[in-house]
């Protein structure tokens, strides 16, 4: 493919341009050059929207689902009591963000699948954290982009949402906040099972389930911004720091999970070589 061609040559000419020493190598001999991970990262995740400019598959599908949610919940809440709306309105904005996550992250990798490219993209002169973080941003883009149409949305079909609209600093941090700990998350195990049959279904499976207290922490922080409580930034603050440790947690996992997924692979073409080779 011409665009990843144009990457790969980049990432040479990165890899080949004076950097400071690198750091001692990990356990699994690999050493990681954390000065050259953002900008490698930031070519990964180019290329990935350019493409997705292009071809417009992951927007047109969490957009289109994005309006289906809202549509679904205008129709089952427009009835409820005005105040019953605090109430409702942070599980309607997170459940609709979870569902759009999941949907975007388990096709995060099917290009790579598809094309049969992943295992060339780790012959790449690239740190495979930057792998991670490239992927990650690309994620947090598409469903923080359906996040911004859900706001405004939800301020027009429910008052008690109104505050998103009146108070867009704070809404916009904890919106940013809440869809980078759920994406840190789904980016790691997206990328585990890239190659497995029944990766949607595994996915959301593992998914749910570990992204569950970053998704409190959001909807907690969520009610205490429509209520004006006085401890929302106390929120935020735990918020931001899940987001910090579950983005270190996903970046040092990345590369085992990322290469361990690959080796059944390998192991089973070796398999059909040899077996090819041994035929009389």
């Amino acid at each position: 493919m011409p665009d990843r061609r144009a990457v790969g040559d980049a990432l040479a000419l990165d890899d080949a341009s004076p950097r400071p020493e690198r750091a001692a190598p990990r356990a699994g001999g690999r050493a990681t050059n954390p000065v050259v991970v953002p900008r490698q990262a930031w070519l990964l995740a180019k290329n990935d929207l350019r493409q997705e400019l292009r071809d417009l598959e992951l927007v047109l599908t969490a957009g289109f689902f994005t309006v289906v949610v809202l549509v679904m919940f205008a129709l089952a809440f427009a009835a409820l009591p005005a105040s019953a709306h605090v109430l409702a309105v942070p599980g309607m904005l997170w459940l609709a963000i979870a569902f759009v996550g999941a949907l975007t992250l388990t096709r995060i990798f099917d290009r790579e699948r598809e094309a049969d490219t992943l295992r060339a993209v780790l012959t790449w002169p690239v740190e495979r954290v930057s792998i991670y973080f490239g992927k990650l941003l690309v994620s947090w883009l598409v469903v923080a982009g359906c996040g911004v149409l859900l706001m405004p949305a939800l301020a027009l079909l429910f008052p008690a949402a109104g505050v998103f609209l009146e108070r867009p600093l704070e809404s916009a941090a904890l919106l940013a906040l809440g869809v980078l700990a759920y994406c840190a998350v789904g980016t790691l195990f997206a990328a585990g099972l890239a190659t497995a049959s029944g990766k949607n279904v595994l996915l959301s499976v593992i998914l749910y389930p570990l992204t569950s207290p970053a998704l409190i922490f959001a909807l907690v922080a969520t009610r205490a911004l429509l209520e004006g409580h006085a401890q929302f930034t106390t929120y935020l603050g735990q918020l931001a720091a899940s987001d910090v440790v579950v983005v270190l947690i996903g970046s040092w996992l990345f590369e085992p999970v990322l290469v361990g997924s690959q080796r059944p692979l390998t192991d089973s073409n070796g398999e059909r070589a040899r077996a090819r080779r041994e035929r009389p």
